[in-house]
């Protein structure tokens, strides 16, 4: 946690680039386990957890139903939204319940926009288009989510940015594959039909979204444990550990200045080394 790369800081927010590997928020399941959340909490001074509501940052049509906004700053701890364990990229945080319910309720109306990178599999035949298929969680297996006509709306817009038609056997060996892992992918070549580059913006906030749609449209994310299927995913895992997803771009209004504000990660270490696997 203490090299966690941070994009903006003030005195309302926190934007960092949350790195893979690292759960957001915290569960009872696993009590004791450190996530982003508790780490934030933990640098917000007393003073920060118990600061004052201040009503020109508070959504004129805010329904304490829920909570008033200390209440909810304290059961959120700052967090306005998440992203999964193994993605990468923009993740903001609130210093104080204000903020937070201003930033709530922009994630709420879908005044925030974002972006992400996706490497997956196949060449696209339609290279920018619209994917709009409602989503729920799997009735099989409760960790997978799936399309389902009774599922809650979920959109999703994408871009295909650059195609990769093959490996470069040549780029693995020098990056410390070993020679059977290299013989592996070169026998099951057949399981790859390139690979394709593909900007994505989420309309909506639906868990697992971008993988489920662009697993439903026969395009799964390079190293999706739960998507890619048997046979790709043990062929990614040799030379992709985690999904190829990363948050590169947020932007929202700023709670107290009313000023867009566009939030940028860089790609990770990890990710621009595996685009370096590729054919030029």
């Amino acid at each position: 946690m203490m090299n966690i790369e941070k994009i903006y800081e003030d005195d309302d927010l926190l934007v960092i680039n949350k790195p893979a590997g690292v759960v957001v928020n915290e569960t009872k399941t696993l009590p004791n386990q450190e996530t982003i959340q508790s780490w934030f909490w933990q640098t917000l001074t007393d003073e920060q957890k118990k600061a004052a509501v201040e009503p020109t940052l508070i959504p004129q049509d805010f329904d304490e139903t829920y909570g008033d906004p200390q209440a909810i700053f304290a059961e959120r701890k700052g967090m306005v939204h998440r992203l999964d364990k193994e993605t990468s990229g923009v993740l903001v945080l609130a210093k104080n319940p204000s903020s937070l319910v201003n930033l709530l309720d922009q994630f709420k109306k879908r005044v925030t926009q974002k972006k992400y990178l996706c490497l997956v599999h196949g060449r696209f035949g339609v290279t920018e288009d619209l994917i709009s298929f409602p989503i729920m969680r799997s009735t099989q297996d409760r960790m997978k989510f799936r399309v389902d006509v009774e599922g809650r709306e979920a959109v999703t817009a994408y871009k295909v940015v650059e195609y990769y038609d093959a490996l470069d056997m040549n780029n693995l060996k020098e990056a410390g594959v070993s020679d059977d892992d290299l013989k592996s992918i070169k026998k099951n070549s057949n399981s790859y039909q390139g690979f394709s580059l593909v900007e994505c913006w989420p309309k909506t906030g639906r868990t697992h979204q971008i993988r489920v749609h662009l697993n439903h449209i026969k395009h799964p994310l390079v190293g999706d444990k739960l998507y890619v299927g048997k046979k790709r995913k043990k062929l990614d895992e040799i030379w992709c550990k985690r999904h190829f997803l990363h948050a590169n771009e947020l932007t929202l209004i700023h709670p107290r200045t009313n000023e867009k504000l566009t939030l940028i990660a860089p790609l990770t270490e990890e990710l621009q080394r595996i685009l370096n696997f590729f054919q030029k």
